[in-house]
């Protein structure tokens, strides 16, 4: 089950795994796949045919994703 603050903006149509974290003022676009405790920490942007693999965390406030990128297991 993922825990969204109440702050963030999450699209229909986004699929995400299990145990996933997604912090304040983050915004997930609908095609956005994040993998199995993926964690976004907050203001964050992710958008566009994005995927994040298992255990990624994405801390930086200026972290925008918005192309087709593919990020692999624990970055």
């Amino acid at each position: 089950m993922a825990m969204i603050h109440p702050t963030a903006i999450v699209e229909d149509g986004e699929v995400l795994g299990n145990n996933v974290e997604i912090g304040p003022f983050c915004y997930v676009g609908k095609n956005v796949k994040l993998g199995d405790n993926c964690k976004l920490v907050g203001h964050c942007n992710i958008d566009g045919y994005t995927t994040l693999g298992s255990n990624n965390t994405i801390q930086s406030i200026r972290y925008t994703l918005n192309i087709d990128l593919n990020i692999g297991i624990g970055l």
